[in-house]
């Protein structure tokens, strides 16, 4: 937080889940991906802000299978390291790209919620993926209309 002088520093994804009826958080935290239930998620993480999106049924679909098939994947410390390095870089009015490409082997927060999100149709990313940060991430949600695809 102190590096990228914001109030948070986590990318979650907060979806309905219509079978168990019950919102469920969706993220890359504690070594892995994961899912888990909103009072453990409370019990865990302050939530700075959320923002609520419609998607249609196939996006909806198509994103629960990427979240299916990302599940238990790594979290990506080498990658953090690897944004470390840039933030570095920046005290020296240094910009480089993150040195650690890791992004779909391991997940960092942000990155995998980002991947997600373009899922949806419309929805395309201003920098590489490799290359975000939370703060990228808020951007890109700030800025994407509350329908995301249309039935």
């Amino acid at each position: 937080m102190a590096a990228q002088r914001t109030n948070y520093s986590h990318v979650y994804l907060k979806y309905q889940d219509a079978f168990l009826g019950q919102p469920m958080y969706y993220q890359a935290s504690h070594t892995l991906v994961n899912s888990m239930s909103e009072a453990v998620f409370m019990a865990q993480e302050t939530v700075v802000q959320e923002f609520t999106f419609n998607v249609s049924d196939a996006s909806f679909l198509a994103c629960m299978k990427f979240a299916a098939s990302q599940a238990g994947k790594p979290y990506g410390t080498m990658e953090i390291l690897g944004l470390a390095l840039c933030e570095i870089a920046m005290i020296a009015n240094v910009k480089i790209d993150n040195p650690v490409k890791d992004a779909g082997t391991t997940w960092i927060c942000d990155q995998l919620i980002a991947e997600f999100v373009v899922t949806c149709e419309n929805v395309k990313l201003e920098k590489p993926l490799n290359d975000m940060i939370p703060k990228d991430m808020f951007a890109l949600v700030s800025a994407l209309p509350s329908t995301l695809s249309v039935d």
